[in-house]
């Protein structure tokens, strides 16, 4: 009779085992997920008005895995239209927010435009984006319509992969 408990206790602690083991690479395991979409909103500038500026951005889009979404983004912008220090979130439909730094460059094309291109890098997140890695490539088109340059209104293409 002690050896039936003795293996009914051995295989008890092997199922546990497993089942442990399972649920751990279930959290290991990421999947590549594309990211794709259209976001609108406002730059905001802050700084002398000979530059440079803290830009802030707050946009809203439909995203391809995220739902509505929003993106917050931040960067400094120099009168040679170079950007340095860019921030940005994004925040999913349900809550669960991607988060990373951004490169980026912008050009002239108008009077009242700025088209820019950015490579955004996904360093971490929350919730089903709590180990998210990726990269997303963005174009930009900034319009000023705000007659004191103290606003523009602003248009994010994005397109990439992020594993979570």
């Amino acid at each position: 009779m002690k050896r039936i408990v003795v293996s009914c206790s051995l295989l008890l602690a092997m199922a546990i085992s497993a089942v442990a083991a399972a649920s751990d690479s279930q959290r290991t395991k990421t999947v590549p997920r594309d990211i794709s979409g259209v976001m609108d909103g406002r730059f905001t500038f802050t700084g002398p008005w000979e530059g440079p500026w803290t830009t802030s951005g707050d946009v809203t889009g439909t995203l391809r895995h995220l739902g509505l979404a929003k993106m917050y983004t931040t960067h400094t912008a120099s009168p040679d239209g170079t950007l340095s220090g860019g921030q940005f979130t994004i925040v999913a439909a349900n809550g669960d927010k991607i988060r990373g730094h951004y490169t980026a460059s912008g050009s002239w094309i108008s009077g009242t435009q700025v088209l820019g291109t950015a490579a955004f890098l996904v360093e971490e997140g929350t919730g089903r984006f709590a180990r998210a890695r990726g990269t997303i490539t963005a174009a930009f088109l900034e319009t000023f319509d705000d007659p004191s340059y103290g606003s523009a209104k602003v248009t994010w293409t994005l397109e990439g992969t992020v594993r979570y």
